[in-house]
């Protein structure tokens, strides 16, 4: 395997994709605990909050972590054999950000803006939300500023930007948070803006947290202005990360303030989902180490016919993808698959090409690896890796959910029905192939989906049978049972 810097001498189409992705999976994660949510509530997930790529980094990945840089690039296919007459091949990129060593984060500059409406008094969401930032805030390291900010109806600043000494301060504010009245969810982000700005410091990460669980509904309403009036605090270099809770709030808002403000986006509607973005994802949250990444991919063999988060047939002759910033330990992955002919030997298949900019450094950073495909037998799976394996059906389900939106608008009850059976049983097929829990909860959800579309068609929800076909790996695994066979080459 070897790198090199060179620049690629073509012209290639630029694809924003939308991500913003986090420790477990990116900055921006939340269609897939929004897609939960509302299958747990009984309600049918609207097709146009499902973003594909954002669903997919929502899960735990296993790459390996960087070495003597910020970022790294695995690069592996779903399976490196083709089939005699030619066929699919699946390229999976993965990312992982480095965690900064003990020690050297960069301090903060930071407003935490907190939600506190009457709705916040709903099942216990003040209670669990000051437990979680207790956590959180004893994670900051004492030369750190913190201001904290509430809203309601007004906003007002409960603690003024100070720096963290002992933190008892801290404890002290947010359990004086007691919702009550409306949301004015412009004003406190506004607020928060103010008092970063005031203590505002190049050599600090300089950023604003917004936690809502509603829809802004006092005060500056419309979600563009919002949205432009916090962008002339992103390009100043104060960047804005979103929190959202419960159904009814604002998901694309919510997630166009944190893609512009070069921040996370969360969902969370669990205890779990809230624990794990405070204590878990902390880090990721406040500390980015990689920005302006692009992966460019370029076919060297046959077609590029499908790009995760493209709508519709990419360009076949390659693209640039414009990823979001990475925090501290955050994972990315991105996934395509090529149309080939057969080869009767050793093949270049694709160009991948990394490049993003060191913020610890402060200076671009580029790699390259060339993927190898190797003729096969008559019948090769494309799939038969598990890990891109796992990622594909985690795709198809994300895709699956956005065609029964279609389906039961059309009031096709019955096919939206058998479609939600047959991702349930790719699902548990592939949680036994990968020992993924995750999949797990998954494949019960879509069953759980079964249960509300089954009440529309007036039937009771059957088992599917339908498992994948269990083929074995042909790489070493990360998932699963380890198997000593032969590696994607990269030149």
């Amino acid at each position: 395997m070897k790198t090199r810097t060179t620049r690629i001498p073509f012209i290639l189409f630029i694809l924003a994709l939308g991500l913003i992705l986090s420790a477990c999976g990116g900055s921006i994660d939340a269609s897939k605990a929004r897609s939960r949510g509302l299958i747990n509530r009984g309600v049918i997930v609207p097709a146009d909050e499902v973003r594909v790529a954002e669903y997919l980094n929502y899960y735990d990945q296993r790459f390996p972590e960087p070495v003597g840089k910020p970022l790294g690039m695995d690069v592996r296919l779903g399976n490196p054999r083709v089939p005699v007459r030619g066929g699919d091949v699946w390229l999976q990129v993965g990312l992982q950000a480095a965690r900064p060593a003990e020690g050297q984060r960069t301090p903060l500059n930071l407003a935490l803006v907190l939600d506190a409406s009457g709705s916040m008094g709903e099942t216990g969401k003040m209670d669990y939300l000051k437990q979680s930032l207790s956590v959180f805030l004893h994670s900051l390291r004492p030369d750190d500023i913190v201001a904290i900010v509430a809203y309601n109806d007004q906003a007002r600043v409960l603690v003024p930007a100070r720096p963290v000494g002992d933190g008892v301060w801290i404890e002290d504010a947010v359990q004086r948070l007691h919702p009550k009245g409306w949301t004015n969810l412009h004003a406190g982000l506004m607020l928060g803006f103010e008092e970063v700005d005031r203590n505002f410091d190049i050599r600090r990460n300089n950023r604003v947290i917004l936690l809502t669980d509603g829809i802004a509904n006092r005060g500056v309403t419309d979600p563009q202005r919002i949205a432009q009036d916090a962008l002339v605090y992103n390009e100043k270099g104060i960047y804005l990360s979103t929190i959202g809770l419960g159904v009814s709030l604002d998901d694309q808002l919510l997630s166009t303030l944190a893609r512009q403000g070069h921040g996370a986006y969360h969902f969370i509607d669990s205890w779990e989902e809230m624990d794990k973005v405070f204590r878990e994802e902390a880090e990721g949250l406040v500390e980015k180490v990689a920005r302006d990444i692009t992966i460019t991919l370029r076919p060297l063999t046959g077609d590029m016919t499908y790009l995760v988060g493209y709508e519709g047939a990419p360009p076949p002759q390659g693209a640039q993808v414009s990823l979001p910033d990475m925090g501290a330990g955050d994972s990315q992955v991105l996934l395509a698959r090529f149309h080939v002919p057969g080869v009767a030997a050793p093949t270049p298949l694709a160009e991948v090409t990394l490049a993003y900019t060191d913020v610890f450094g402060n200076r671009q950073r580029q790699e390259s690896k060339t993927v190898v495909i190797y003729p096969g037998s008559a019948n090769e799976d494309p799939l038969a890796g598990i890990e891109v394996r796992r990622n594909a059906v985690i795709v198809q389900s994300a895709l699956a959910l956005r065609r029964i939106d279609e389906l039961v608008s059309q009031k096709n009850y019955a096919e939206a029905l058998d479609l939600a059976r047959f991702i349930e049983g790719q699902l548990r097929e592939t949680a036994r192939l990968a020992g993924d829990d995750q999949l797990v909860e998954d494949a019960d959800l879509f069953r759980r989906y079964q249960v509300t579309l089954s009440e529309a068609l007036g039937v009771q929800p059957e088992t599917t049978t339908d498992p994948l076909q269990l083929i074995s790996p042909t790489q070493p695994q990360r998932w699963g049972v380890p198997t000593p066979l032969p590696t994607v080459i990269v030149q």
